[in-house]
C-alpha cells in the first residue's frame, strides 16, 4: 500500500510538472528549475553528525504554468531508494503557501477531501540567483534558508539558519548539483 501511494504520487508529480511545462508561456527560465541530487561531501551539517553514509536528497523543480515553480523533495535511503520528503507549488512571492508530506497527502488521497493545512512555505526572491525560504508547521517557523544558484547554473546551496525545537542553533549547508 505504501510503495503503491508512493509511486501514485510520485507519476502524478512528474505528470503534473510536464503538463505545466508544455503548457508554459515563454518566459525567462528560473535557474532552480530541473533536477538536483545533494553532494553530501560537500554539505556540512552544525550541529552534527551528518546523516549516514549513503543517504541524501533529490530535488525536482518544475515550472508551473501561472508563474509558480512546483518543488518535490525525495529523501534517499541507503541503498538509494527515494521516498517523499515535501511537494509544494508556490510563487515567488512571499507568500505562504501549502507545503504537503507523504502524511497530508495521504490523509487527502484516502479521504478524498482537502487536507488540513499545517506546514506552510513562503519564498522571497533577494536575487535572480537567491530566495529567501521560510517554513512553518502549525504557525510557528521551523526552518529559515537562503537558495542561492551558482551563476553558471551548476550548483545550488542551501544555508539554513535556525533554532530548533531543543533551543539548538541549526547552521547546516546543503550543496546540490545540478543532473
Amino acid at each position: 500500500m505504501k510503495r503503491s501511494l508512493f509511486v501514485g504520487v510520485f507519476l502524478l508529480a512528474i505528470v503534473a510538472s510536464l503538463a505545466a511545462w508544455i503548457q508554459a508561456p515563454a518566459q525567462t527560465i528560473n535557474p532552480v528549475i530541473g533536477t538536483w541530487k545533494q553532494n553530501m561531501e560537500k554539505s556540512v551539517y552544525n550541529p552534527g553528525p551528518p546523516p549516514p553514509a549513503g543517504l541524501g536528497a533529490v530535488r525536482q523543480y518544475a515550472a508551473g504554468a501561472d508563474g509558480s515553480i512546483v518543488a518535490v523533495t525525495f529523501n534517499l535511503d541507503a541503498a538509494g531508494l527515494p521516498s517523499l520528503g515535501a511537494i509544494s507549488a508556490a510563487n515567488y512571492d512571499g507568500k505562504e503557501y501549502a507545503q504537503h508530506t507523504v502524511a497530508t497527502l495521504a490523509t487527502s488521497l484516502g479521504s478524498h477531501l482537502a487536507p488540513r493545512i499545517e506546514r506552510t512555505i513562503a519564498y522571497t526572491p533577494v536575487n535572480a540567483y537567491t530566495v529567501e525560504i521560510v517554513q512553518r508547521q502549525g504557525g510557528k517557523v521551523v526552518s529559515r534558508s537562503t537558495r542561492t544558484i551558482s551563476r553558471d547554473g551548476k550548483t545550488m546551496t542551501d544555508k539554513y539558519d535556525y533554532v530548533d525545537d531543543a533551543q539548538r542553533r541549526v547552521e547546516n549547508v546543503l550543496v546540490f548539483e545540478k543532473q
